[in-house]
């Protein structure tokens, strides 16, 4: 349904077989103070939609989600709740975390960062649709 494009290093991976999300993984090193957000990139994009595979009036969304074993240990979460990457977004999906606690948390380059599952999401019959993407994190204009 969706195609992804990722390096070697970056791979998106399901920890088991029925997990129902895909961890994401740091492309870099940083450290995030207490109280602060950072955005990590993840060296994942999204390559085509498959739109044939798609029933009609449903929209692919990759959700991206805290991973609990950061928030439990680390107070690592993601400061907009859940994350959505839209179908047509198409530079490189990056995750923003914030830290909670009271410590700085390094983040390791391949460090499983955040996790991401595939929903199919029905449209609203009647809300109109407001323009195209221009870019990348408030690409719409609109805040």
């Amino acid at each position: 349904m969706i195609s992804l494009e990722f390096t070697e290093a970056s791979t998106p991976k399901y920890m088991t077989a029925h997990s129902a999300a895909c961890d994401l993984l740091s492309q870099s090193c940083l450290n995030i103070e207490p109280s602060q957000v950072a955005c990590v990139q993840t060296g994942v994009w999204i390559e085509s939609i498959h739109w044939d595979k798609i029933p009609s009036g449903f929209i692919p969304e990759l959700q991206i989600r805290a991973r609990s074993s950061l928030a439990f240990k680390h107070s690592i979460m993601l400061p907009n709740g859940v994350g959505t990457v839209d179908a047509d977004y198409r530079d490189e999906i990056s995750v923003l975390l914030y830290n909670g606690g009271n410590e700085v948390f390094p983040v390791k380059k391949g460090m499983r960062i955040a996790q991401m599952a595939l929903n199919l999401v029905g449209r609203i019959e009647g809300v109109p649709i407001g323009g195209e993407r221009v870019g990348g994190f408030g690409s719409t204009n609109l805040d």
